[in-house]
């Protein structure tokens, strides 16, 4: 199997997975739109909007297979933030268990901050 395609199996996954996060929210709406084969910020933005509060915001995902370090992790945040004002997560797999999702920084936890406003 190519790489390209064990990055698109895993961006498709990571997708998923975040659709379940959002979907334990009851009060949100969503949609997510993929940038396959992108070199861009972010392989997967999502759009999200309080339905209570009428209050709409959007978040990428950069999904990464392979290692990523803290601090490169950190740099990329920054990046996406100061150049396009995007809320930028990272989905790899888990390193206790390869078949599970990590998202970081805590996506259930921006969200619950965010939706406190």
């Amino acid at each position: 199997m190519s790489q390209y395609r064990k990055g698109y199996i895993f961006e498709k996954k990571s997708n998923s997975y975040i659709q379940e996060i959002l979907e334990t929210f009851k009060n949100l709406k969503f949609y997510s739109i993929e940038s396959r084969g992108s070199k861009g910020t972010a392989d997967i933005v999502f759009g999200i909007y309080d339905i209570k509060k009428k209050n709409r915001t959007w978040f990428g995902v950069q999904c990464k297979r392979g290692y990523i370090s803290g601090p490169e992790k950190k740099r990329e945040i920054e990046k996406a933030s100061k150049i396009s004002g995007m809320k930028l997560f990272f989905s790899s797999p888990k390193k206790e268990k390869k078949t599970e999702i990590l998202i970081e920084p805590d996506l259930k936890d921006w969200i619950q901050k965010w939706l406190k406003g």
